[in-house]
């Protein structure tokens, strides 16, 4: 199957109608987006998409980015820049085949199954634990399907066991996309561009098995320092990182319809082989991913933010749009926020990842947050941390009160506040999306009219730790006397130490007017 030019790829078009294009087709003003029944598939599609565009035709420099986001490219030349990518575009049984183990792997066979990330594994299987995700299921994947399998898989790829090694970003990693905040205004191919980034040199054909690792022999990684890093590899080959070994059975197939996507296909997939020791991968920094690098340690390396329990919230939004720190580590966005040129649409970002324990996934979690054009960034970040810093503590005296009015002997009570945090920075959120508009365009405070919202944000801020209190501790109109003093004892004292917070202070002279704090 040449990726290139069968119609496997599932997209919709703004008519409604559900097609199957083959990659010459992507930019086709009429493809809405891409159409796949699973989240994770749909995330892979566009940061494959994305790497096409990237490997293949990026521009030169930003006006000639603008030049094809205003007038697109033409049909012709798209054709002549995927031609010399074609040998890397197969996918099939003859080698090489797109994101399989350039040798033939000697291993048993198992279900291709194990491409899914979620999909139980041997001991989950073993101990009957998989309630919510249930075996058989992706038993049978049609080819189409299997492909975006295989992508999503090495780009996510988790912990496995002894020598399966995790993706290029580590597993279950964080990807940032821009899009349009009106998605709706937009062809696929437009929203796919805002991803792309100007490079000054295209890679040439010699350099192809350096940018898709299925075109030459794997670098295995039985032996310690045998790591694939920028200095060894193309830089492209972040977008094409291949950690795992596979090799899809082709010969053991059945007719019927596909597990995924429920259409019926001559040749579904049952089998596969994999085997430990691929590519191991180290000292990257993949331009879809945002950053942290630990601030003890000036040589720590910068690590891909990865997935995590309840999803992201406003207080992570920061570190995502803007470079930032807190009190343990430095963050930077992804490379693509950061090249992203100014005065186009508005865009937001697209954030989504798996929460992996190790090899398991908990859950898939995704987001949308907006992205603000502002004069003056630093001074953004700086006032927008202390704004930050004050909800984080506010929540910490909210939880230490907590435990206060709940208990007798508060400091030796264990308490799961996983349902707290998630509600605080949910219902909080409304407000602060009000006031990171405002200072996105006023972050000196000039205006009246953005003092005023941020002295109303440290209001709500305030009305919300009591009322979260209130609701949580006054829950028995017959406590006895004893129970209901040390609960209005913690109140009182919650109420105080939220006031006298520092951080409270040096946010509310950020509200004051010049005169005021030059005073």
């Amino acid at each position: 199957m040449d990726l290139i030019t069968e119609p496997w790829l599932p997209v919709i078009c703004f008519s409604g109608e559900a097609i199957k294009i083959p990659l010459t087709n992507i930019l086709d003003d009429n493809i809405f987006d891409v159409s796949y029944p699973r989240a994770d598939f749909q995330g892979a599609a566009w940061q494959m998409l994305i790497g096409l565009l990237q490997t293949t035709v990026a521009p030169e420099d930003e006006e000639e980015w603008r030049e094809v986001w205003k007038n697109g490219i033409d049909k012709q030349a798209w054709q002549k820049a995927l031609s010399p990518i074609a040998p890397a575009m197969q996918f099939g049984a003859v080698k090489p085949a797109f994101l399989q183990s350039f040798e033939p792997l000697e291993s048993e066979n198992s279900s291709v199954a194990g491409l899914l990330i979620d999909a139980p594994g041997g001991n989950t299987l073993k101990l009957n634990k998989d309630h919510f995700v249930k075996r058989h299921v992706g038993q049978k994947i049609c080819p189409h399907c299997a492909v975006m399998a295989l992508f999503t898989v090495q780009t996510n790829s988790p912990a496995g066991g002894a020598g399966y090694r995790v993706g290029l970003r580590g597993g279950g990693p964080l990807t940032t996309l821009v899009v349009p905040q009106q998605e709706r205004d937009f062809p696929l191919w437009k929203k796919l561009w805002l991803n792309v980034i100007p490079e000054e040199k295209r890679p040439t054909p010699s350099q192809y098995p350096s940018i898709f690792p299925w075109l030459a022999p794997t670098k295995t990684s039985e032996k310690a320092g045998n790591i694939v890093t920028p200095d060894n590899a193309h830089v492209l080959q972040a977008y094409w990182g291949m950690p795992r070994r596979i090799e899809l059975d082709f010969e053991k197939t059945v007719t019927g319809s596909c597990d995924l996507c429920g259409q019926y296909h001559s040749a579904l997939l049952q089998e596969m082989r994999s085997k430990n020791y691929g590519v191991q991968y180290d000292g990257w920094q993949h331009p879809l991913s945002p950053y942290r690098q630990a601030l003890k340690d000036q040589a720590a390396p910068w690590l891909a933010l990865k997935g995590q329990p309840g999803g992201l919230s406003y207080k992570d939004w920061l570190g995502l749009t803007l470079d930032s720190e807190d009190k343990f580590n430095r963050m930077q966005p992804a490379r693509v926020v950061q090249k992203l040129p100014r005065r186009l649409p508005a865009t937001g970002l697209w954030c989504f990842a798996w929460d992996m324990d190790n090899a398991k996934a908990r859950c898939w979690y995704q987001h949308r947050i907006p992205l603000m054009n502002t004069p003056d960034a630093k001074l953004l970040s700086s006032v927008m941390q202390q704004t930050l810093q004050l909800a984080s503590d506010s929540l910490r005296l909210l939880k230490q009160w907590l435990k206060a009015a709940w208990f007798p002997t508060p400091s030796e009570a264990k308490v799961d506040f996983s349902q707290l945090d998630t509600a605080f920075w949910q219902e909080t959120e409304p407000a602060f999306r009000q006031l990171l508009e405002a200072l996105s365009s006023d972050p000196a405070r000039e205006n009246s009219l953005t003092r005023e919202i941020l002295r109303e944000w440290e209001k709500r801020l305030h009305h919300e730790v009591m009322n979260f209190f209130d609701r949580d501790v006054f829950t028995d109109p017959d406590c006895n006397d004893d129970t209901l003093l040390r609960q209005l004892t913690a109140r009182s004292k919650l109420d105080r130490d939220y006031d006298k917070q520092k951080i409270r202070t040096q946010f509310l002279d950020l509200a004051k007017e010049a005169e005021e704090q030059n005073a």
